[in-house]
């Protein structure tokens, strides 16, 4: 499975500001890449979080669909139910979705609403109860029959899978923007030491108005 990420962030690094809200922070030229990406997926991969402040279908725009296409899988990843599961989003046709959650955050019985698909994950014994292994993730998705995925995951994420080395390919629009603060990040989570540090390989750099579209491989490992 290649999986690829996309981010827009300001020129600081950060990709939310103080209210932590949805916010936009590329043009529509970003937007455009966005869908372009999308196009190129088969799976949309997101957080709780994320899915909280934007519970709408992930979807390339219209120019892009492809006529009969098969579905495009939603993937929410969360650590319980609280996402917010509108007739919008589970009505929409042109979607498969599906949640990956803990085995602890399904209550007994728990039936799931109609098309939305459930994933849950057993931890081993002694494992943190809430947390859902990126390899568990990557797994269950590739049974699934999923080969391109999607991340646009929030910065703790994001930061998982590079710290599972889960991550083939990074997207980066660099918007003329300065947030500032102690505001989200394209990877938080703990961070890496020095040694843990990962490298990047940069594939393309283009500048369109005020904005820089990266594209980076990821180096697979630590700075060594």
């Amino acid at each position: 499975m290649k999986v690829t990420s996309n981010t827009a962030i300001s020129l600081d690094g950060r990709i939310n500001t103080r209210e932590g809200r949805f916010t936009t922070l590329g043009s529509a030229k970003d937007h455009a890449r966005m869908s372009l990406l999308r196009s190129q997926a088969d799976a949309v991969l997101v957080g709780g979080g994320t899915f909280r402040n934007w519970p709408h279908p992930s979807l390339p725009g219209d120019e892009l669909l492809q006529p009969g296409a098969a579905p495009m899988w939603n993937v929410i990843i969360s650590r319980g139910l609280n996402v917010p599961l509108s007739d919008e989003f589970l009505g929409e046709p042109r979607i498969r979705p599906l949640l990956l959650v803990p085995r602890a955050a399904l209550p007994p019985g728990f039936v799931a609403p109609a098309r939305l698909e459930v994933e849950a994950y057993d931890p081993p014994g002694g494992a943190e109860p809430g947390s859902l292994p990126v390899p568990w993730i990557v797994r269950t998705l590739a049974a699934r029959g999923i080969s391109n995925l999607l991340v646009e995951a929030g910065g703790d994420l994001l930061f998982q899978f590079l710290a599972a080395d889960a991550l083939d390919e990074l997207n980066v629009t660099l918007c003329p923007l300065v947030v500032g603060g102690d505001t989200p990040s394209l990877a938080d989570g703990p961070g890496f030491l020095f040694r843990e540090m990962r490298r990047l390989a940069l594939l393309s750099a283009e500048i369109e108005g005020d904005e820089i579209f990266l594209r980076y491989r990821v180096r697979r490992g630590g700075a060594g």
